[in-house]
């Protein structure tokens, strides 16, 4: 029995030193380096999320350990968590990074499964976290009771993107005969919402700005769909006479949702998810002769990266940094104007890199959304190691106090900002348009705006 308490005793004890470490030297700083670390997954079906993401951070690493003078470098950790699709591997190898690798911080912490299963042992523990790489609930914080300070999340999270998607369908001219004005104060609301993580996780935003704004619940359509009864679902909601869809959904519901109003002959505007790219809603388009047609209705989706300029010329070859080429772009620089100085910055950078995870190449990546995400990742870090004055003496706590000190405007993104303990992610998003030609995809029709502005047009 004695030998059994004393077991229990060290455990107690060694959790309390993970979990009581905020205020002391912070781990993972040495004289010469910043440990920090994640679990991405870079095999399996994720890898194609997975290795871009962490190759851009290890190119932001690299470029910020080239240029700190006599400073620390940045020791980057990684393990394969294969999007803890076997149960307990996300924690088991988060544990690893904090408890035996000593991390300083996690940097892009990866994927629903992984964020989830390890959010209890994160708030416990106290290591700062620097972007969630996904938008699930349990990152979202308010700061009303404390909890979650050490969460720095950045990406859009699903309950901040359905208040967005309420603010957009109040407060924008997109309806009517010339797409020009605001929905009607008496019209009808239909949210359509996936019986999943995703699905129920933007539609509790969509509740709670309804409620704000003062929606009342007559003008409200709530109903829960699958991918199997998307038709059925669909057929009924029309037939109260909606006049915008909100659609709370993600990659495959929401693909059956936009079929099924496409078959139902529907005309009413949809607002979608960041996280659903043109190759969600081209499998919804019917074919005639072997040409996709138009869908009837007009989508709209939030988006959290913005690299596009209308204004803006095609790069110089200086721009695009490298040998002056682009690779598996045949076509002269010309004809790519009306993209951000920011964006040929990170285009640059991954351009300029000799970096290679496998088959994949730091220079293959200039047009890929993951890897964008992960330069956002790293430098919103390294933005943050730029507050710190004196690494000898920063605990977790100061570095949490240094992130809440200011706002950081994101690469390619809007602003974060993490004072008094809101840990939001992004709530400044650009408004876009499914369109057709002269390519499929989402094009921009509002700049970056924050939910208040929205709220205040």
């Amino acid at each position: 029995m004695k030998k059994l308490l004393l077991v229990a005793l060290v455990a107690i004890s060694g959790l309390m030193l993970v979990g009581c470490n905020t205020t002391q030297k912070a781990q993972g700083i040495t004289d010469t380096h910043i440990i920090v670390g994640n679990t991405a997954a870079t095999s399996g079906g994720f890898a194609t999320v997975g290795i871009p993401f962490n190759l851009a951070m290890q190119v932001v690493f690299d470029e910020y350990n080239a240029n700190n003078g006599e400073g620390r470098d940045i020791q980057f950790i990684h393990y394969d968590d294969g999007f803890d699709l076997v149960p307990g591997t996300g924690l088991a190898q988060t544990r690893k990074l904090v408890e035996e690798d000593g991390v300083f911080a996690l940097v892009g912490h990866f994927g629903t499964n992984t964020v989830n299963s390890t959010m209890d042992y994160l708030l416990e523990s106290g290591v700062p976290m620097v972007y969630g790489v996904t938008g699930v609930n349990s990152l979202y914080f308010d700061g009303e009771n404390g909890l979650g300070k050490n969460i720095l999340s950045v990406q859009p999270i699903y309950r901040t993107e359905g208040k967005m998607m309420v603010a957009r369908a109040l407060h924008e001219s997109l309806f009517g005969e010339n797409k020009d004005a605001k929905l009607g104060s008496n019209d009808k609301i239909l949210v359509l919402y996936s019986e999943d993580d995703a699905g129920l996780s933007i539609k509790v935003g969509i509740d709670e700005e309804l409620a704000s704004q003062g929606v009342v619940s007559s003008r409200i359509i709530s109903l829960p769909f699958t991918a199997a009864n998307a038709s059925s679902v669909v057929t009924t909601a029309l037939a109260q006479n909606p006049k915008v869809v909100l659609l709370s959904a993600n990659q495959a519901p929401a693909t059956a949702a936009a079929t099924a109003l496409r078959e139902q002959g529907s005309t009413v505007p949809v607002l979608s998810s960041y996280v659903n790219s043109a190759t969600v809603f081209t499998p919804a388009r019917a074919v005639v002769e072997e040409v996709a047609q138009p869908l009837p209705y007009d989508i709209y989706a939030n988006a959290w990266v913005d690299i596009t300029d209308p204004s803006a010329p095609a790069p110089t070859e200086a721009q695009v940094g490298g040998d002056g080429t682009l690779a598996g772009f045949a076509f002269p620089l010309a004809y790519l104007p009306g993209f951000t100085a920011e964006y040929w910055q990170f285009v640059k950078l991954m351009n300029d890199s000799d970096r290679v995870d496998g088959d994949t190449t730091a220079k293959s990546l200039w047009a890929n959304a993951y890897a964008m995400a992960g330069y956002v990742a790293a430098k919103t870090f390294t933005a943050l190691l730029d507050r710190v004055e004196d690494f000898d003496s920063l605990t977790w706590d100061k570095f949490i106090e240094l992130a809440e000190s200011a706002p950081i405007k994101l690469p390619l993104a809007g602003t974060i900002d993490w004072s008094d303990g809101k840990r939001l992610g992004l709530d400044s998003l650009a408004l876009t348009k499914f369109v057709y030609t002269p390519q499929v995809t989402f094009s921009k029709i509002r700049n970056v705006e924050s939910i208040s502005t929205v709220n205040n047009k």
